[in-house]
């Protein structure tokens, strides 16, 4: 079942954040790392979780975004955060997070949760939706690549 997520729901997603990204640290992009939630590449920070929380925090408080979370028999198996953006000449859409419990994938969670998103994103009369991944995510890469994806840039980094 895919709903609203609700304040009540966010030390549940943050437990359930924080296990997927600690066993899958290919996850980690450059949102992670700007948002220190990553200290580098595969390396998560000591206070992770905290700083998850304070984006989640930060992306429920927009109100151009929405978070939806998918439930089986009541235990949290995934989630997405998306959002509208007017950073640009025309509105888009932006997918922050998708995530899936590993022990659901490939049973079309992930398929229902983008497909939510972009439904939203049609309604609103959005015709554009970004995201970005970990460049080792390829996973992800595939998935989204699935869906009608199509990789537009590269992002890169200097630490000074």
């Amino acid at each position: 079942m895919i709903r609203e997520f609700n304040k009540k729901d966010k030390e549940t997603l943050c437990r359930f954040f924080a296990r997927l990204i600690e066993g899958h640290k290919d996850y980690i992009s450059h949102g992670e790392l700007q948002m220190g939630i990553a200290t580098e590449v595969g390396v998560l920070a000591n206070d992770f979780r905290e700083k998850w929380a304070d984006y989640l925090d930060r992306q429920v408080a927009n109100e151009r975004n929405r978070v939806l979370l998918c439930e089986e028999d009541g235990q949290l198996v995934g989630f997405v955060i998306f959002g509208i953006s007017d950073d640009g000449s025309i509105p888009f859409g932006w997918i922050f997070d998708l995530g899936i419990d590993p022990a659901w994938r490939g049973k079309r969670i992930g398929e229902q949760l983008l497909g939510k998103a972009l439904e939203f994103f049609r309604e609103q009369g959005v015709e554009s939706c970004y995201l970005e991944s970990g460049k080792n995510n390829h996973s992800a890469h595939s998935f989204f690549e699935h869906h009608g994806f199509c990789p537009v840039s590269a992002v890169f980094r200097l630490k000074l």
